[in-house]
C-alpha cells in the first residue's frame, strides 16, 4: 500500500500567488479560508503566514508601525511551525520576513517558494 502525499488545497496555491505578486490582502483572505477550517500545527502555519501578509500589505501602505508589529506576530507563529510545512522551507520564510522588516529599503520582499 503506498502513501500519498495530501493534495495541496487550491486555496493555498491561490493565496501563494496572490502573496508572490504582491496582492496581500487576496493573500490573507485566501489563507483565512484555510486557517478558520485547521488545528494544531496548521491553524498556526496558516496564522502566520495570514500576518505576514498583512503586515506586508501595512507596510506598503505606509502603516510601517502596524506592519513591524505584525512581522513580530508572524515570526513567533512561524516559529512554532516544523520545517519544511506544506512544501515551504518556513525557516528560509521566516528569515526573508525577518531581514526584510531589518532593512526594508536593501532586502527583497519574502516570497513564498514550495520545494
Amino acid at each position: 500500500m503506498s502513501r500519498e502525499a495530501p493534495a495541496t488545497p487550491s486555496e493555498y496555491l491561490h493565496a501563494i500567488a496572490c502573496f508572490n505578486a504582491g496582492e496581500y490582502f487576496a493573500a490573507h483572505e485566501w489563507l483565512e479560508i484555510l486557517w478558520r477550517r485547521s488545528v494544531g500545527t496548521e491553524r498556526c502555519f496558516y496564522h502566520g503566514l495570514i500576518q505576514a501578509a498583512v503586515a506586508l500589505h501595512h507596510f506598503h501602505r505606509g502603516n510601517r508601525r502596524a506592519a513591524h508589529r505584525m512581522a513580530e506576530r508572524a515570526l513567533a507563529h512561524l516559529a512554532e511551525v516544523p520545517t519544511p510545512f506544506q512544501g515551504l522551507d518556513v525557516t528560509d520564510f521566516a528569515e526573508q520576513l525577518r531581514r526584510f522588516f531589518e532593512r526594508p529599503e536593501q532586502m527583497p520582499v519574502p516570497r513564498i517558494v514550495l520545494g
